[in-house]
């Protein structure tokens, strides 16, 4: 009788330790590997491992996506990304040059070059060729070169005509902030903070989720929706 009942507490305490590693595969662990930390950063943001580097406590994982160059920090202990951040910024490429643009635009109106400027958001060069008394804007489509649209006016009305102040760049809405920032943690936002600066702003997000017990702050730069820093509350 009291074979069996050391047998059956043996079982029920071996299946208390198989059900805690599942929750927490790390226990009984002293750290996870630099490629578990790099594996848990791509499967939470995609892109592609550039390099990590270990500290005391932690990994610091440099992965390379589409826009940028980023950088997360992965707790040895919990395997969890505690932060992560935008270290270099990637410039979308363009097809054409500006000496393309201008001779595409020379092939359709004759004259002298007078100015050529490339519009990011439009993906387009505005090329200026002045005849005369007239001065054309061609505008020339910047991954085909496809001639979208010829406008002219005069020179001399060109000349008095004063410069429109730039537009601003459209700031995403406090909704927008929020969305992009719930594919980080998805759960109950506590808290948006607006910070406005010289390159456009950015949102402060504050989310938690009570299932996971997991908080959260999300930085979305305010024009160009992207996640710039992510910190995890402990």
């Amino acid at each position: 009788m009291r074979k069996w009942m050391l047998m059956a507490a043996g079982t029920i305490l071996l299946g208390v330790i198989v059900i805690a590693y599942l929750l927490n595969p790390f226990i009984g662990t002293e750290s996870i590997s630099a490629a578990e930390a790099e594996q848990s950063v791509l499967e939470m943001y995609g892109g592609e491992a550039v390099g990590t580097t270990e500290s005391e406590d932690s990994f610091a994982v440099d992965f390379d996506k589409a826009d940028g160059l980023y950088t997360a920090i992965v707790n040895k202990e919990t395997g969890q990304v505690e932060s992560m951040k935008l270290v270099e910024k990637k410039e979308q490429p363009v097809e054409l040059t500006k000496e393309q643009a201008a001779a595409a635009a020379l092939k359709e109106v004759d004259g002298t070059l007078e100015k050529v400027t490339y519009s990011k958001d439009k993906r387009e060069y505005e090329v200026k060729i002045k005849d005369g008394e007239n001065i054309a804007t061609v505008f020339v489509a910047s991954k085909t070169g496809e001639v979208r649209k010829i406008t002219t006016n005069s020179a001399i009305e060109a000349d008095n005509k004063p410069v429109p102040e730039p537009e601003p760049n459209p700031v995403i809405s406090k909704d927008e902030a929020i969305a992009i920032a719930k594919q980080t943690l998805d759960g109950e936002v506590q808290e948006v903070e607006f910070v406005q600066t010289e390159d456009g702003g950015y949102y402060l997000v504050e989310i938690e989720n009570e299932e996971t017990e997991q908080e959260v702050t999300v930085q979305i730069h305010a024009i160009r929706g992207e996640t710039l820093t992510v910190e995890w509350d402990d």
